[in-house]
């Protein structure tokens, strides 16, 4: 079967039958062979308006349409929209808030409550209808299961989002989940639930009731999180759940979800409850929603597409899996009638489109490939209202006749692998977010992948699941932003992966808390204060202190911790201006830990101060956490990020301009570029231009070329 690489959102009941096959045949035009549907817009309450009787006769249409035209369908479980009759038929079926209020029906998807009983034997029903009705024909390609799966990320009207879902069937089955990771044992969860502010005495686990108030409202943090831990593990179990129940009919073809990371609203997902790592176990391919234009990111987050897209190959990678981009803006993006947020260009679609391949992807969706006059919010299209090509359009083809030539290398390929990782963790997110801390901690991951990124340093990210599985090993260097919580078996781990050879790089208030959110007598925490070699309990905090690493000037941000050194082999690489250690290092065993005393991180996202960028530079060349590509500092210097994609016998150079790059001076640049390769080349051609390069490789297989980068499309060169 054909695997399709590039695709569009498409919804028919938006638009003319008539005109279905003209819009079909502009998308095949453009390269494009895979069609979203089904999944929202013309979803479940579309097709089952009435209980049990059924609306297919467009989207047989639909299908058959795409099968004369030799185009696939990514086909949409539905779930994430139910008809109405199913409020009217289980008027609990609603989603509860923690005031107690249910959400209201015609306003957003994932309205209804996964857990209800109810809803749960409907959709199986239409799960399976669907399955069955399509899974022969030859235009399917795959499934989505439900669409953004997780709670809504919108409140019912401004502020701050609300917290899901408290009705009773969510309630009974939270009791079940804490007797099961109690043990059955109320008096462990007695002494877990120590609250001196108000310590409840449960006799049952009947008698506990999800907190309906954050730990910032002084309540209890452990409670905290096993209600959200709760519903990271329930929404994967969800997916899990249809899944399973599409393979039990259709074992051929795929199955898929979409999901977020760093959601503006909720960039942790605590609150939607999401889980990528986990939701990966659970599909065959896993799906990522990346929205750079939305918010204008694009400019005021040059780092964020390339920080989600680098999560998203952890999340698939750590499961053996490929991933998605199944929604990326093909136009004008966001913000109502005051908007666009971003008037999206061809320049964007080029960016986005070959940064995704450039980090791994296998697949990228436009959402959508035309807009609909019932949503007048800005969102994107590549042809007009009235279906006609609009400049987008045209960019798009020449995308699409790009990744034609390449497609073979984009499937069976692989980006470079990465030496560091950073740690993330969702009861670390999840106590950040509960103690109104979490912006603390966005900027704290965004700073440390920025200083990776600045350095061309591929990086994945890691989480303590992944650390405890043995995980850490593929690794040579592991930083921890921000990491306030860690357990005594996740510092043993990471003592044992600095012993075999590796690198940490600890910084401030490292594994201040531990099980069950609770205070850790050390900081460094339970072994891993031996690694360091030092205490580091007191801080002073809401300060950037001035820090000399190298004798240059830096800013720290926010706290400044003091470091006591009681190893005598504790080297202190930077002091604070009171001469006291800032950054320590230790040798231990075969590897090697490095302590930080505040948050550099942070301070590169709010001071611009490049401490972290230069010592992780410098641990860099001395570790050789460098990549097989080379370019002399391209992204810095000139605004161009870099991209390897390789197979068995292709390598493919891949360049995009960051949008401010792609505002202003000359239409190209030449950047020499160096590729160390394990084997021989005989070519080097412009995959765009259709022009041969010329190139040098050495006995040891460096090869060196001389690449033209352009500010408004990619840069693709083929090895061979």
């Amino acid at each position: 079967m054909h695997k399709p690489i590039y695709a569009a959102g498409y919804y028919p009941l938006a638009h003319d039958p008539s005109e279905w096959e003209r819009d079909l045949k502009n998308m095949k035009d453009a390269g494009i062979s895979l069609i979203r549907t089904a999944e929202i817009f013309c979803g479940w309450d579309q097709i089952e308006p009435v209980k049990g009787k059924y609306e297919f006769d467009w989207l047989d249409k639909f299908f058959d349409l795409c099968g004369k035209n030799e185009m696939h369908i990514l086909l949409g479980t539905g779930t994430a929209t139910p008809p109405y009759w199913l409020h009217e038929l289980y008027h609990d079926v609603n989603i509860v808030d923690n005031s107690g209020k249910a959400y209201p029906n015609n306003v957003s998807y994932s309205w209804a409550c996964l857990n209800h009983p109810g809803y749960r034997k409907e959709a199986e029903r239409y799960l399976n209808t669907i399955v069955n009705r399509y899974k022969s024909h030859p235009a399917l390609y795959a499934y989505q299961i439900h669409n953004e799966i997780g709670f809504p990320f919108m409140p019912h009207q401004g502020g701050s989002m609300s917290v899901y879902c408290y009705c009773d069937h969510c309630k009974a089955r939270y009791k079940k989940w804490l007797s099961d990771r109690y043990a059955g044992d109320i008096e462990k969860l007695n002494y877990a639930y120590s609250w001196n502010a108000t310590h409840t005495r449960y006799q049952n686990f009947n008698q506990v009731e999800p907190p309906e108030a954050a730990p910032s409202a002084w309540s209890s943090l452990t409670r905290w999180i096993d209600w959200r831990t709760f519903w990271m593990e329930g929404v994967a179990d969800f997916v899990k759940w249809q899944n399973d129940i599409i393979k039990e009919s259709d074992k051929e073809h795929l199955t898929t979800t979409n999901t977020f990371f760093m959601k503006s609203q909720d960039p942790f997902g605590v609150l939607m409850g999401l889980d990528p790592f986990k939701i990966a176990e659970n599909v065959d391919v896993i799906g990522f929603d990346i929205y750079p234009g939305s918010g204008n990111k694009a400019d005021k987050k040059p780092e964020f597409s390339s920080m989600c897209l680098d999560m998203s190959r952890s999340a698939a990678n750590a499961r053996g899996k490929d991933f998605w981009l199944l929604e990326t803006e093909s136009g004008p993006i966001n913000g109502w009638v005051m908007g666009p947020d971003r008037n999206v260009t061809g320049s964007d679609l080029w960016r986005n489109n070959f940064d995704a391949i450039g980090h791994g992807c296998k697949l990228n969706l436009y959402q959508g490939f035309r807009e609909w006059d019932y949503q007048p919010i800005h969102w994107g299209g590549l042809v007009d209202l009235d279906g006609q090509p609009t400049k987008r359009y045209y960019e798009a083809a020449e995308i699409g006749k790009t990744l034609g030539k390449i497609d073979d290398i984009v499937r069976t390929g692989s980006s470079q692998r990465a030496k560091a990782a950073i740690m993330i963790s969702r009861e670390n997110a999840i106590i950040m977010q509960g103690i109104g801390q979490e912006e603390f901690l966005r900027k704290a991951v965004t700073g440390a992948y920025t200083a990776f990124w600045n350095n061309e340093i591929p990086v994945d990210f890691i989480t303590p699941q992944l650390i405890e599985q043995g995980k850490a090993f593929d690794y040579k260097l592991i930083y921890t932003p921000l990491m306030a919580q860690v357990t005594e078996s996740v510092a043993a781990r990471l003592e044992e992966f600095v012993k075999a050879g590796g690198t940490l790089v600890g910084s401030a208030r490292l594994g201040m808390l531990g099980e069950r959110g609770w205070l850790n007598h050390t900081i460094p925490c339970h072994s891993l204060k031996n690694v360091f070699g030092i205490s580091s309990f007191e801080a002073e905090s809401n300060v950037d202190p001035e820090i000399t690493y190298n004798g240059e000037k830096f800013l720290g941000r926010w706290h400044r911790e003091y470091i006591e050194p009681f190893e005598d082999d504790v080297k202190v690489l930077a002091k604070f201006d009171d001469e006291s250690p800032a950054i320590v290092c230790r040798s231990y065993g075969k590897g090697a830990a490095y302590y930080i005393g505040t948050h550099s991180d942070m301070a590169l996202v709010d001071n611009k101060s490049k401490l972290l960028e230069t010592l992780i530079n410098d641990i860099a060349e001395q570790k050789n956490l460098f990549g097989s590509l080379e370019t002399g500092g391209a992204l810095k210097k000139h605004g161009f990020d870099f991209h390897l994609v390789e197979n068995k016998d292709n390598t493919l150079i891949i360049a995009v301009a960051l949008p401010k790059r792609s505002e202003k001076g000359p239409d190209s640049e030449i950047i020499p570029v160096n590729v160390m390769l394990n084997r021989k080349i005989s070519s080097a051609s412009d995959v765009i231009g259709e022009k041969e390069i010329d190139f040098t490789q050495d006995d040891n297989g460096l090869v060196k070329l001389n690449v033209e980068v352009y500010k408004d499309r990619a840069a693709v060169i083929l090895l061979k």
